[in-house]
């Protein structure tokens, strides 16, 4: 366990404590020295709720987030960036190293946990310290008043409309973000399926294809219930219920209390139809799971705890499912084709601008952790009988290729040679579809790429909705998106490729007649105040 005292003498020390860790990590530059690190800089494991990553981010959901030390953060090499937001500090650490320093520390947060006494409380053992992930109060929901949250969230009441908008979405983000290897793999299976199909290869007789199919079907019916398993665990509820949740949100025997018509993918043949009608909706499960957490602790205030047991996961799993199938579905069901139907005729009558704008401020989404959130709508675009296809996700495809391009110019102007080593690998990746490192190694932190990108992905954007371009699926952009392109048509590869070369010329272009800002380094912020 990390002793308070640490962290002060640590802001006392300035610069020089900021040079040993920068020196720690070049010599002993090892996932379990990083994740030490990192949690001693955070507050500590007394500090830290859970951590959990994505394909790029370590995420800590914290107690306090005032403990942070962010200075000392973003001196370590290995950090490429980081902030915190809604009692949550997300560190940029990149593909290669974040699930192993994710790996470690969950590893002391265990070993502190087991090694802490615990007490008996009313909704079962509770530790002194580290937050169980089951506990039932562990995240408190919107409505409830708690003295244990941080100073951040004591004034969520008086923010800004906007800034709750904003706080809204960082859950619902947070949701996601665990599910991301699966979007990108059920991604990648049903551009396959794509594939098959554009070229004629998709004859149910062949066991590949058969195989092909149950794996990609698979993967779009277990999305909802690790929504619904992550929605419970994020509120305190009962993952397994939640889990459950998902699963009678995504029944087949669901579409018989609906007017949607026709037959489900496991009466149909699965492999032509993975991401089938309602099924795969994400937000009617996350409100379903919300509203069984809400139930569930109100049944366990309520209940004697000798009958709880029994009576809290029957109840509210009975109750909760019931009004999922009765209310939740068929209302969310109507709102979701009206969101989507009110995006395609934005799409369609002002495609120019809608593709200008967004592929224009995508980045800056990115850049908050909250772009995840976006995919919600991408799959219920898809699974919507009346359009059948992702128009959003070439505008994003075009941001993040703006991306590629702005760290090019970089690697091709800048004269510093630790930049150039981080500015081309980092740009290659987000040609692939992952834009963490670059945006935030090299654009983000040299001010004139970003916008450089920015135009990029605006110019990008702006072309491939003016001329439709679609997908048939969601989850990769950039080069791997091709798969879900060639399917629509010949016409519509051929309008993402010209977009693709726009917007990674344009911002590449742009850029360099910005001009790249010199980095500024820890160091010479200390000699600089000092002088």
């Amino acid at each position: 366990m990390v002793d308070p005292s640490m962290s002060v003498k640590a802001k006392e020390q300035g610069g020089a404590s900021m040079q040993d860790d920068r020196s720690v990590t070049k010599g002993r530059s090892s996932a379990r020295v990083l994740a030490t690190k990192i949690i001693e800089l955070s507050g500590g494991t007394d500090n830290i709720i859970e951590s959990t990553h994505c394909t790029t981010r370590l995420r800590l959901r914290l107690q306090n987030s005032d403990l942070v030390e962010q200075e000392r953060l973003d001196s370590i090499q290995e950090i490429q960036g980081g902030y915190v937001r809604a009692g949550q500090l997300q560190i940029i650490l990149g593909p290669a190293l974040v699930s192993k320093v994710n790996r470690q520390v969950n590893g002391m947060l265990q070993l502190t946990a087991s090694s802490i006494p615990q007490e008996d409380g009313p909704n079962g053992p509770v530790t002194s310290g580290l937050h169980e992930v089951n506990r039932t109060d562990s995240y408190p929901l919107p409505s409830e008043s708690t003295t244990s949250r941080s100073s951040n969230d004591k004034g969520l009441h008086s923010r800004s409309l906007l800034h709750r908008l904003m706080d809204a979405f960082q859950f619902f983000s947070d949701i996601v973000v665990p599910i991301i290897p699966l979007f990108v793999g059920a991604g990648l299976l049903l551009g396959l399926l794509g594939l098959a199909g554009a070229f004629g290869w998709d004859d149910p007789s062949q066991m590949w294809f058969r195989i092909l199919s149950l794996l990609t079907g698979s993967a779009f019916q277990l999305m909802a219930v690790l929504f619904g398993y992550n929605t419970a665990k994020r509120f305190g509820g009962t993952p397994a219920l939640g889990a459950a949740v998902g699963i009678v949100m995504t029944h087949p025997g669901i579409l018989s209390f609906t007017e949607i018509g026709g037959e489900s993918a496991f009466t149909q043949a699965l492999p032509l139809s993975p991401q089938f009608g309602y099924q795969g909706a994400i937000i009617p499960t996350v409100l379903a799971t919300l509203m069984l957490t809400i139930i569930e602790k109100g049944l366990r205030r309520w209940l004697p705890s000798s009958g709880a047991v029994l009576l809290v996961p029957f109840l509210s799993f009975s109750i909760a499912g019931s009004l999922a199938v009765l209310v939740i579905e068929p209302l969310a069901l109507g709102l979701g084709h009206s969101l989507g139907s009110t995006l395609e005729h934005v799409f369609n009558y002002g495609s120019l601008l809608f593709g200008l704008l967004l592929g224009g401020v995508y980045s800056s989404i990115v850049i908050t952790g909250l772009h995840h959130g976006i995919q919600a709508v991408e799959v219920g675009l898809i699974s919507n009988p009346d359009i059948g296809f992702n128009f959003l996700l070439p505008i994003w495809s075009m941001a993040n290729i703006a991306q590629a391009g702005a760290g090019l110019a970089v690697y091709a102007r800048t004269r510093d040679e630790a930049l150039r080593k981080i500015a081309l690998p980092a740009s290659i990746t987000a040609l692939f579809g992952i834009t963490e490192p670059i945006t935030y190694g090299v654009n983000l932190k040299l001010g004139r790429p970003f916008l450089g990108a920015a135009a990029g992905g605006a110019a990008g954007g702006a072309y491939v909705a003016f001329h439709q371009v679609v997908a048939n699926s969601f989850g990769l952009t950039g080069l791997p998106m091709i798969a879900f392109i060639v399917q629509p048509g010949l016409t519509n590869l051929v309008h993402y490729l010209i977009g693709f070369v726009l917007a990674l010329t344009t911002a590449f272009t742009v850029t360099l007649l910005l001009g790249v800002d010199r980095v500024v380094r820890p160091e010479a912020d200390k000699l600089n105040e000092q002088a």
